[in-house]
């Protein structure tokens, strides 16, 4: 009819404003119980790096709540209860999705996501004390050696990256924190990475400009030094190529002063011997053969030197 509007069509400002609020119960199409929500799978050394992976997908899924335990089992006559089985089993799904096949054949099974990752996390989270140590005695021992500044630098970051998946991070636990110790405890983390990456360069090349960056006050952040130690081993480079072609052209005119030096002594010939390379004041026949020469053949039939007699008949 005519100045009627259709209900479905007609929204207003109010309507608008007012945004549907995305549920912890909602499932899209895209959810099904063959999904995997992160490539990371559960070996069992990996747990830490397995259990961080799994925790950040499911917080941008909106269902990390049902594995804290911050949205609680509905009461039995509610509505809810459906929906939260519904979820319960695809969250089920998915986290035994993530696990190695030999491992998830191991595991008991859970009805809830909660008691199924309780479970996975009191078996498998276990003391990583005997290899944080031994990632902290390798980042003591770790030393550029000769290597290029990448290949150090990616050596120690791998170490590091290690360390974190062992050794749990600390982190304020209280609401409302006012005393920053999250962004205190990074910055002590870069320092100690700074001070590693900077004892473990080499020595002759790299100690001066160590030293400077040991003196900065602040120090500079381990990027900014991974940047400038990159900068100076291309000036090294560049400078030890100047000093290369430098040798080489010195080695190209002592090798041309050599050959002309040659070139000008076989033009004497001498006229007794007629042998190039000498004349008749040094020929070692008229005048003697020195006694470095050894036993070496002597071409002296006709002639002896002078001072041991005269012509041979």
């Amino acid at each position: 009819m005519e100045g009627e509007k259709d209900p479905k069509s007609s929204v207003t400002g109010d309507d608008q404003s007012q945004k549907k609020k995305p549920s912890p119960y909602d499932l899209t199409s895209n959810d099904n119980p063959g999904s995997v929500i992160t490539q990371v799978q559960l070996r069992g050394e990996n747990y830490d790096e397995w259990a961080r992976a799994v925790k950040t997908s499911l917080r941008a899924r909106r269902k990390w709540g049902f594995i804290d335990g911050t949205i609680k089992e509905p009461e039995e006559e509610s509505s809810m209860m459906e929906d939260w089985w519904t979820v319960q089993a695809m969250l089920v799904s998915w986290i035994l999705n993530m696990v190695e096949p030999s491992l998830r054949t191991t595991m008991s099974y859970f009805e809830t996501s909660k008691e199924l990752w309780d479970d996975i996390k009191e078996r498998f989270s276990v003391v990583n004390g005997p290899r944080v140590q031994q990632l902290k005695s390798e980042l003591a021992k770790c030393k550029q050696g000769g290597l290029s500044m990448v290949a150090y630098y990616g050596k120690l970051k791998a170490l590091w990256d290690d360390l974190v998946n062992h050794e749990q991070a600390l982190a304020c636990t209280c609401k409302g924190c006012t005393c920053g110790i999250q962004i205190k405890l990074e910055k002590r983390r870069e320092e100690e990475r700074c001070h590693v990456f900077l004892m473990g360069l080499d020595d002759g090349l790299y100690g001066t400009v160590r030293s400077n960056l040991l003196a900065t006050d602040p120090m500079p952040s381990l990027n900014k030094m991974y940047s400038i130690m990159v900068q100076e081993e291309r000036m090294r480079s560049i400078t030890r190529g100047k000093e290369e072609r430098t040798e080489v052209m010195a080695l190209a005119v002592q090798a041309s002063a050599k050959m002309k030096g040659r070139e000008i002594k076989n033009k004497f010939v001498c006229t007794h011997c007629n042998r190039s390379g000498h004349d008749e004041a040094s020929c070692f026949q008229l005048i003697g053969y020195p006694e470095w020469w050894g036993e070496r053949p002597r071409n002296d039939e006709k002639v002896v030197g002078r001072g041991r007699g005269q012509n041979r008949a």
